[in-house]
């Protein structure tokens, strides 16, 4: 057992002058005010005193979402003072909502202990993480929300509810977009810490899909990277390893790639390529070559996630495991039909299927297929080819990436998304947590 963690006043990353301003900046709006509650009570206070006054109520995380999911029409609640580890044993680990996976992991690796699985990125908030599916790659682990062994939520009468592992209401909450109530607590699945050594080989980009069977089972963490406008593919495995001597080689290159990279170069670049788009692919094979690099070894949170990229934007399409290869196909089509100058990698990861009723991986494992890019001028052609094609396959979109999807399409993809808007009815009958985004997805 650990003390609760005296949560700090912490301004959220995501307050620009009063608005919200997601992570990408491509979404924001004008929230009639912000509500910082540091306790739970304060929490249940915030939404009490907003139905009273007839008010809508959105819950915003760390902003990382590429759509407008987070975005809050009226009144804006951050949990930026709602963090730390509460509780903790072997298995589990209870956290506060607001919590960023980063400073998570760090006070895990101070107990002997790790999540699992992590995403490509650290710096969202727990209750952010699973409410949008976020994932990792591995067909031996869910995605983030699939390690929720029970939480707490404040509904909108401003009642507490807390929902088990033996509650089949978990289920409906894993995935909650925001629509149920506002997170307090979160409790996680958790193993001992390990070590990871990370190997990339390249592979024609033709032969990825033939390949996909025994990429997907080669290693416990595998995935596949292409830049588009060159013919080669990166395959990324993961396997266990004892500790290294230092990690002062993957410190090292953390640092290079994220700040002088990412934050020092690559803006100056992108910046260029949005001027002249014809530039891209040019760019691409020299910039394709630096991706692959020699075997890094280190904890798994560190190997898991990339350093902070430049801003860009992203659409992800899941689709069933044995349409894999025609989803990688379509993918790499895409960019020759749409015509677009595409400057970000394409991105595959496997993920096992799970419970939650709006996981994308519902039911049954799956490939989850990235289509990212900094060229703003060509996003919308290159998204909407994208899309065109993975629809034809039956994908599911990402919760927080970019998607035009309404709720009838949506309703036909997931089994359960009636059962889903029927629980939302009971927890959020007056739909105090709604906004334009879940208007258009769940329906209002």
């Amino acid at each position: 057992m650990t003390r609760t963690t005296a949560p700090r006043w912490r301004r959220p990353p995501q307050l620009r002058d009063g608005r919200f301003a997601n992570w990408a900046r491509t979404e924001g709006s004008a929230p009639s005010r912000w509500e910082l509650p540091g306790t739970e009570g304060e929490v249940v206070g915030a939404v009490r005193r907003a139905r009273a006054e007839g008010r809508r109520v959105r819950c915003v995380g760390a902003g990382h979402s590429f759509n407008a999911i987070a975005a809050p029409s009226d009144v804006a609640v951050s949990l930026d003072n709602l963090r730390g580890i509460v509780t903790h044993d072997d298995s589990t680990v209870t956290v506060l909502a607001g919590t960023r996976l980063s400073d998570l992991s760090a006070a895990l690796a101070q107990r002997g202990l790790a999540l699992p699985i992590l995403g490509s990125i650290a710096n969202q908030s727990v209750a952010g993480a699973i409410a949008t599916g976020t994932h990792g790659s591995s067909l031996a682990h869910p995605n983030l929300s699939g390690l929720v062994s029970g939480m707490r939520l404040i509904d909108g009468t401003g009642a507490v509810r807390d929902l088990d592992e033996h509650d089949e209401l978990l289920d409906a909450a894993r995935v909650h977009l925001g629509a149920l109530g506002i997170i307090t607590r979160v409790r996680l699945q958790v193993v001992p810490a390990f070590h990871l050594r990370e190997r990339i080989e390249w592979l024609p980009v033709d032969q990825v899909a033939a390949a996909l069977p025994e990429i997907s089972t080669s290693a416990e963490f595998t995935k596949v990277w292409w830049m588009p406008h060159t013919p080669r593919a990166l395959v990324f495995r993961y396997e266990r390893v004892s500790a290294p001597r230092t990690v002062l080689p993957v410190l090292l290159d953390r640092f290079v790639d994220e700040k002088l990279l990412h934050h020092g170069a690559l803006p100056l670049v992108y910046a260029a390529q949005n001027r002249r788009p014809g530039w891209v692919p040019a760019w691409n094979r020299v910039a394709g070559r630096t991706l692959r690099k020699p075997s890094r070894t280190g904890p798994s949170p560190m190997i898991f996630s990339t350093p902070m990229p430049v801003r860009h934007t992203e659409t992800e399409a899941a689709v069933p495991l044995a349409s894999g290869g025609a989803a990688w196909d379509a993918a790499v089509r895409t960019v020759d039909v749409s015509g677009a100058r595409v400057n970000f990698i394409t991105e595959l990861r496997f993920v096992k299927g799970d419970h939650g009723w709006l996981s994308p991986a519902y039911g049954e494992d799956v490939v989850q297929l990235g289509a990212y890019t900094a060229v703003g001028g060509d996003r919308d052609r290159y998204f909407a080819e994208f899309w065109r094609r993975m629809r034809d396959l039956g994908a599911r979109p990402h919760w927080g990436k970019e998607l035009d999807h309404r709720a009838p399409e949506l309703r036909a993809l997931f089994p359960r998304f009636a059962d889903f808007v029927a629980v939302r009815d009971a927890f959020d009958p007056d739909r105090m947590f709604a906004n334009p985004f879940l208007d258009r997805v769940l329906g209002s």
